[in-house]
């Protein structure tokens, strides 16, 4: 029997038109209304992977969404393809993992790239290296990861009992989210913490060391004492939608230093962004990152002026039809 009364849940799997929905100990799939439908424009405005959402039930096994409740953290990404619109990978997270694994899967631009995802949204960043068990120079990761960032860095095994014991403690009343590529045993650290085999797990190509897609779905998956966690597919491609050049704070301080206060850093001279590339003190990689991560930036934010023009164009357009 349908209920106008709505009720507060949460996301925790989003399917193509339809999601699952938690609340009260209860499951429930639904769908969002006409009215949001029409109220709302872009994919990232659609509920997500973590969302508080106010739905009222059809019957049972079924529910209308109606609305999202204000998302207290956003991690996203640039999407894949030509259309170029943010991708959320999950909302109201405490901890982001990045896992990199110690092995040839480790690669220093892959966790610049994932870096830039994570800065100043709201969440706790913490880099997990992961298969310490399969290294031998555990130090020589670690100083890489020291040097290119200030986040807590915790090393880990799926296959310690002791490790697996701590990060769970560290996570009591704590929603986490692991991201990295495929094979970093982002998968097979939550069927740890979970003492069962959820996820399934696939074997790591010795060629390349590189992992096969595991999760096909983003799922928040509730454990004892308030744990919840967030596993999501391997990223091969990483870019973020907007990124502050805070992220690119070597870069930043290198310019600081340059003679002229609106320097471009191409030829003007004492420019110390030019003398870093020059001497090595800059790697040319990282430079190029830069340039495409202010190229991207301008881009989207002219993308975000004329999505603002078009809605609002939409809406004074409703308003009219309202009024007579």
């Amino acid at each position: 029997m349908e209920s106008k009364q709505l009720i507060r849940g949460q996301v925790i799997v989003v399917y193509k038109e339809r999601y699952l929905v938690s609340y009260e100990a209860k499951k429930i799939m639904a769908i969002v209304s006409g009215r949001f439908q029409y109220t709302h424009y872009l994919k990232s405005e659609y509920p997500q992977i973590g969302d508080y959402v106010t739905f009222r039930m059809i019957h049972d096994s079924f529910a209308i969404i109606e609305g999202i409740q204000t998302r207290q953290s956003i991690l996203e990404r640039q999407d894949v393809g030509t259309v170029m619109e943010k991708h959320i990978l999950a909302v109201n997270m405490d901890i982001v993992y990045i896992c990199m694994s110690l092995n040839e899967d480790f690669n220093m631009t892959k966790l610049r790239n994932f870096l830039s995802l994570t800065y100043n949204q709201g969440f706790k960043t913490i880099i997990l290296l992961t298969k310490k068990d399969l290294c031998d120079n555990i130090n020589y990761y670690i100083s890489q990861v020291k040097a290119a960032t200030h986040h807590d860095i915790q090393v880990i095994s799926a296959h310690d009992e002791d490790d697996i014991a701590q990060l769970k403690q560290s996570l009591v009343n704590q929603t986490a989210v692991f991201i990295g590529s495929s094979g970093v045993g982002k998968s097979t650290l939550i069927n740890a913490m979970m003492g069962e085999d959820y996820f399934k797990i696939n074997t790591i190509r010795m060629s390349d060391a590189q992992g096969r897609h595991t999760t096909v779905n983003r799922e928040l998956i509730e454990l004892e004492q308030g744990i919840k966690l967030i596993d999501t597919p391997g990223i091969r491609i990483v870019s973020s939608y907007f990124v502050s050049e805070n992220e690119f704070d070597d870069i930043k301080a290198l310019s600081e230093g340059c003679k002229y206060r609106n320097c471009s850093h191409t030829d003007e001279p004492g420019c110390m962004v030019q003398y870093a590339l020059d001497t090595g003190a800059l790697s040319d990689d990282r430079w190029q990152q830069y340039l495409k991560a202010m190229k991207r930036n301008a881009f989207n934010k002219q993308r975000e002026i004329e999505r603002e023009r078009i809605m609002n164009k939409r809406m004074k357009t409703k308003y009219k039809k309202t009024r007579y």
